[in-house]
């Protein structure tokens, strides 16, 4: 059985010191996936999920070593068992925690416990290199069902200790991505910044954030919708021939264009889109391994922009990118580029990004528990601004997240005011 394997190039971006994957800061970044509750939670049957939930995914439960030479393996450790924290606090100290620094020497899991009067809020600590959103909101899943089973006395089979490390994405995708593919994309990269001028490149919003925040360097505010506006939401797009992605990324880039120069007519903007690579090798959703690579969608946005107009470019290159492999071929290209010049057009900040994870069962609670709301955050410093966005059941989240070292709260609060105005517009 596999219980030790070296990190993969791609691995070692996200075990790295000031390391990126495109405009992404990845060394170090902490992952944080939980659910805040009305009712407390049984500690001792928390702290046996944990501990089942490791036994369930190896990877949570083993630890970077490296040998004599300096190569970095993950070995895994059927005698750990993940540290849960207690401690009171609500939203402040949520916030305080997902600016707090992460060490990872005693594991890559572990949980938070805050507690507010009549409500809890269970944080789970992931290390962004052995997990992706796809996957967290998968073992938050599967949490609440082996709580909801212990807490009411159903049995749920017990996990197999001798579950082999998966192998990483990247030497997946070696087998189904051919050299040539990886070296066409290339050179059509290049191609096209050839032709490119200065006035082509995507428009990003003025950096005007402070040093120090008070309220901590990562901020995040959410834009919850009910029910009828979710609904509302999803029947729009589907009216529009949209997916619900497209028709936010459109939103966004709506929003963001209201913050650049005004009368300056049709500006150029990104979108960068995180792609979950699952779907390329028939991967369950519930596997834990960070799968998660990145496409991109351009578009001429004019300051009196159609929402619709815009969210049906995105949708235009969401598809060529599609039929094109981008996904599965950035992230391998990525690892082999050896050029400035080309390094420098892969790492350029989108003009917004957005992690969509699609629409998720609600969670199953026990009578006493009612879940509130899931809470997502990865952030590292110099972040681009991004979307995350998911569904619990029948209610969408939308989180607009940020670095106040590069962007002020003032002015992405006010992105957000207009991206509610643009989806209210619409829906």
């Amino acid at each position: 059985m596999t219980a030790q394997r070296p990190l993969s190039s791609f691995e070692l971006v996200y075990f790295g010191s000031e390391t990126h994957l495109g405009s992404v800061p990845t060394g170090g970044m902490p992952l944080f996936i939980g659910s805040t509750v009305h009712g407390l939670l049984d500690v001792e049957i928390l702290r046996r999920v944990l501990d089942e939930l490791a036994a369930q995914h190896p990877l949570l439960r083993s630890k970077p070593v490296a040998d004599a030479d300096g190569t970095l393996y993950f070995r895994r450790d059927d005698a750990y068992r993940p540290h849960l924290e207690i401690a009171d606090g609500g939203e402040a100290e949520y916030l305080d925690l997902v600016n707090a620094p992460q060490g990872w020497r005693d594991g890559l899991f572990r949980a938070h416990l805050l507690r507010d009067g009549d409500r809890d809020r269970i944080v789970l600590v992931i290390h962004h290199g052995i997990a992706d959103g796809r996957s967290a909101f998968a073992l938050l899943a599967q949490l609440w069902q082996r709580y909801t089973a212990h807490a009411t006395g159903t049995a749920l089979p017990q996990p197999d200790f001798d579950q082999e490390l998966p192998e990483a994405i990247d030497i997946q995708l070696a087998g189904v991505v051919s050299d040539a593919e990886i070296a066409g994309w290339l050179d059509q990269i290049r191609a096209g910044a050839a032709i490119m001028g200065p006035e082509s490149a995507p428009q990003t919003l003025p950096l005007d954030g402070i040093d120090n925040d008070p309220l901590g360097r990562f901020a995040v505010q959410r834009i919850e919708l009910d029910t009828n506006e979710t609904q509302n939401l999803v029947d729009t797009a589907r009216a529009e021939g949209l997916s619900v992605n497209s028709l936010l990324s459109g939103a966004a880039l709506v929003a963001v264009r209201s913050q650049l120069e005004p009368a300056t007519g049709r500006l150029p903007m990104f979108c960068g889109h995180a792609v979950d690579l699952r779907s390329e090798l028939k991967l369950p959703a519930h596997t834990m391994l960070n799968c998660a690579s990145g496409v991109g969608t351009f578009a001429l946005v004019p300051e009196s922009a159609k929402l619709i107009d815009i969210a049906h470019e995105v949708a235009a290159g969401m598809l060529a990118a599609k039929e094109q492999r981008e996904a599965p071929i950035f992230l391998l290209a990525s690892q082999r580029v050896q050029d400035e010049v080309t390094a420098s057009i892969l790492a350029a900040a989108p003009t917004v990004a957005i992690s969509n994870i699609g629409r998720l069962p609600a969670h199953s609670t026990p009578d006493g528990i009612r879940h509130i709301r899931d809470d997502i955050y990865a952030m590292g410093p110099g972040m681009p601004p991004k979307l995350t966005v998911f569904t619990i059941g029948d209610r969408l989240t939308i989180q607009v997240e940020y670095d106040t070292a590069r962007h002020s709260r003032t002015r992405m609060g006010k992105v957000s005011l207009a991206l509610i105005d643009a989806l209210r517009g619409i829906a």
